[in-house]
Formats: structure tokens, C-alpha cells, sequence
């Protein structure tokens, strides 16, 4: 059955799509991002990828999906213009990047995708079970929906310039009515109020961790260019959260994390794998 999809709608991703937040999607891959999904995969199956970004996730799938098919979607055209042009179709026959806002409906039938992927993507949206219960519907019987959110951002040492960032992100993320940072830990429950069955889902923990110079160099000023920038500094400010001299704080104990030998970061990755 074709499905009726809605007006689309303004983009409650307040991260934007700017370099510097490209920047860090880009070093997102299968291995570090998807790996609680891979034994689950069958060479034939079809996947979506909702929020793929610039793709590099997504691509990844391709190998392990030979006799299948990856579609990667995302709200904004010139993102997936961008992840299009990284990934040509004589390298990658079976991918196709394709526009589209989960929350106001896909247009695919019903029943058309083996797995339906999010990564770093539910936790920006507004209505987490309504865009588990359209991903649900696309999914064939059998089906896997798979879920990789972010739960908390760890730093040490604990600098009141990070302690306030983490703050000031949250509450960027909650203005757009999305959970927030502390929101992934429910994905199961999410998933379980959208329909799926709590007994055909496997409940899971990852993480992220950044601690050698180098990772901190690169982690550390990622954020530091984020907050230098329209997407999430210029944000911040525009919603009151962040001013000069907080900014200038919160940069200035970014910089003393890249150089503090025992700086160390760690992000909690809840996990869900629920079977339709």
C-alpha cells in the first residue's frame, strides 16, 4: 500500500549540516557506529538508513548487503546531494540517497525494507514513538528495526567549561521539543509503545571513547569549531543559552582537555535491536 506523506516540515536538527558538524558525521563508519547490527545481516536484504548524513555509515553496509540494496535518507537535499556525490554509482550499485522526513511520513509501501537503521538520530527528533511506528510500518514481517543513540557525554578531567557545554547542548536539543541527551536511554520503551514486542528485542550498551592525543586533539576541536560556527555556537546564542564569556569559558576548557594528558571522553551508546 503507497502511503500518503504530509507536507514536509522544518528541520528540528539544530546541529545543522555546516563543515564542522559534517566534519565529525564523516568519521562515523559501519565498524564504529553499527557493529551490534552486522551479525544480524543477510547478504539479500534491503535497508534504510534514516539520518544517514554524508553517508559514510550507510556506504558501509553496502559490502555486507551484496545481493541487496542501502537507501540512505535525510531531510535536507544538499546532504544528500553531498553523501550522493561521495559515493558514485559504479562504486556503489547497490546505494541510493533519497530525501525524506520520517515524522511526516516516507513514501515507501509498506513492508518494503528487511531493516530500518537510525544512528544519532532519534535523539534530535520531537516525537521519538510516532518516527519508530513509521519505520515499523516499512519494515517487512520479520523485519529489524536497529537504534544507536547517544545517553551522556563523559569528560575528564570534569571542567566546568564542559559540565556547562553538555548543559547548554541538552537544553539546544530540548528546544526543539527532541528528549535531549539523557533521552536515549528509553529507546527500548519507545520501541515497545510503537509496537514492537519487548521480547523480540535485544537491549544493548556501547561506547565511544576519545583518550590519546591525538583523538583529543581532533575530538576537542570539533567542538570548538561547533561552537565557533552559526550551527551550534550561533544556536546557543540565539536561544539565550550562551553568551561571550561563556563561550569563551567553555573553549577555553575544550582547550585544556586536548591538553591534558589523562583527558579522557566517553560516550554511553544505547543499543536496541527489535524484531517486527
Amino acid at each position: 500500500m503507497t502511503h500518503q506523506i504530509d507536507p514536509p516540515s522544518q528541520s528540528t536538527y539544530l546541529q545543522g549540516h555546516s563543515s564542522e558538524v559534517i566534519a565529525s558525521h564523516s568519521a562515523r563508519t559501519v565498524s564504529n557506529s553499527a557493529a551490534f547490527l552486522l551479525p544480524h545481516l543477510q547478504p539479500h536484504f534491503s535497508l534504510l538508513d534514516v539520518g544517514c548524513g554524508p553517508g559514510t555509515i550507510t556506504s558501509g553496509f553496502c559490502a555486507y548487503l551484496p545481493q541487496g540494496h542501502v537507501t540512505g535518507i535525510d531531510l535536507g537535499d544538499s546532504v544528500v546531494a553531498h553523501a550522493t556525490s561521495l559515493h558514485p554509482s559504479d562504486k556503489f550499485s547497490n546505494l541510493a540517497f533519497e530525501t525524506g522526513d520520517i515524522l511526516k511520513g516516507l513514501k515507501y509501501d509498506d513492508k518494503s525494507f528487511d531493516v530500518v537503521y537510525f544512528h544519532q538520530t532519534v535523539l534530535h527528533l520531537p516525537d521519538p514513538i510516532r518516527a519508530i511506528k513509521e519505520a515499523r510500518r516499512v519494515l517487512k514481517p520479520g523485519g529489524l528495526l536497529a537504534m544507536r543513540e547517544t545517553d551522556r557525554l563523559n569528560w575528564y578531567p570534569e571542567l566546568p567549561g564542559l559540565s556547562k557545554y553538555n548543559d547548554c547542548l541538552d537544553r539546544m536539543l530540548k528546544s526543539a521539543g527532541a528528549p535531549g541527551l539523557l533521552g536515549a536511554r528509553g529507546l527500548h520503551a519507545w520501541a515497545r509503545e510503537a509496537g514492537f514486542d519487548r521480547e523480540r528485542m535485544d537491549v544493548g550498551a556501547g561506547a565511544t571513547v576519545y583518550s590519546t592525543p591525538e583523538e583529543r586533539r581532533w575530538w576537542g576541536t570539533v567542538h570548538i569549531d561547533r561552537l565557533r560556527g552559526e550551527a551550534v555556537g550561533g544556536k546557543m546564542r540565539e536561544l539565550g543559552l550562551l553568551g561571550k564569556d561563556g563561550l569563551e569559558e567553555i573553549v577555553g576548557d575544550f582547550e585544556r582537555w586536548i591538553g591534558d594528558q589523562d583527558g579522557w571522553y566517553a560516550a554511553l551508546q544505547c543499543e536496541v535491536v527489535a524484531r517486527k
